[in-house]
């Protein structure tokens, strides 16, 4: 019988988000909890190495850094099991991992990220009752932030890519196709930031806790004829972070007339519900959350296919 690694490579595109985790097809929260005994209703369990966790119930705290603890690695296990229900339903895989790191980070973090997820080249694990056998061929590592652009096409004159996620803020230029070195930036300013604001001020204003879900999805959905006290608030704090952002992106060249923005990343919803940004027509507010996960795909993709033919 022929070994896992000499299986055909399969690709498979992570986006490493703070508030979730995307494959090209799936999108779970970005949450991992250890459990104490056996889970009475979740069924995203995931068991490595004798452990069991509850995968996708909560958010991960934000850090700049995502080696320092187990957390995103046992994630990405249970995103390739996730994403090889809809690449033939393999449980034995020999993979390719296309991943990203925010565009400011990919140089200084792209060794030690390569080298944490491939601690474990043959990795075993269970997920939702099902047990996995995979090798890890090799890890390619892209620019978060930047991927998109294999979504977009040829981008000829002077256009800016924004992703906004859930603890990080990504901006490139890109003119006649060209990104724009000093342009190319990422800011700790994602929508958990927002959302940790209103928390607070609804906390000293109305003297309660609100969960961070009520609030997401306010500024998801937008607040348009609701009235109540966290709509209220959200509506004011998620505007005046909308306009933040948009003075962050005149601070990289981006000019409301003559520059066209593309704009990525859950957190877009900052800007389509809570600025006039939605009502520009060189302003194009891309949905799919999956972007970043399909952009690093046809990244690897393309650079497999030149491996090749140059051999």
């Amino acid at each position: 019988m022929k070994s896992i690694s000499e299986f055909k490579p399969v690709i498979i595109g992570i986006d490493h988000g703070y508030g979730n985790i995307k494959t090209a097809h799936e999108v779970f929260r970005c949450g991992i909890e250890k459990m104490a005994g056996d889970a009475i209703a979740s069924e995203s369990v995931l068991t490595y190495q004798g452990v069991s966790y509850v995968v996708g119930e909560s958010h991960l705290i934000y850090r700049g850094e995502k080696t320092v603890d187990e957390n995103y690695y046992l994630l990405t296990l249970a995103a390739v099991a996730e994403e090889l229900k809809h690449k033939g339903g393999f449980t034995e895989a020999n993979l390719i991992l296309a991943v990203g790191l925010p565009l400011a980070r990919v140089s200084g973090q792209k060794n030690a990220f390569r080298e944490y997820l491939m601690q474990n080249k043959a990795p075993e694990f269970d997920y939702k009752g099902k047990h996995y056998h995979l090798h890890i061929e090799k890890v390619l590592i892209f620019p978060q932030g930047f991927a998109e652009t294999a979504m977009i096409g040829k981008l000829p004159g002077d256009n800016m890519i924004l992703d906004i996620g859930n603890g990080t803020m990504n901006i490139a230029r890109v003119i006649n196709g060209k990104p724009i070195e000093k342009s190319l930036v990422t800011i700790d300013y994602g929508v958990s930031f927002c959302v940790r604001e209103i928390q607070s001020v609804l906390s000293r204003k109305i003297g309660r806790s609100v969960d961070e879900m009520k609030i997401e999805e306010r500024i998801i959905s937008g607040c348009r004829n609701r009235s109540d006290d966290i709509s209220v608030e959200t509506a004011d704090i998620a505007q005046k972070y909308a306009e933040e952002i948009i003075g962050q992106l005149k601070v990289y060249g981006y000019d409301e007339i003559d520059t066209r923005l593309h704009v990525f990343g859950g957190g877009g919803c900052l800007l389509k519900n809570y600025s006039s940004l939605a009502d520009y027509s060189n302003v194009t507010f891309y949905d799919d959350i999956c972007a970043n996960a399909k952009g690093y795909e046809l990244f690897a993709e393309r650079k497999i296919g030149k491996e090749g033919s140059a051999a």
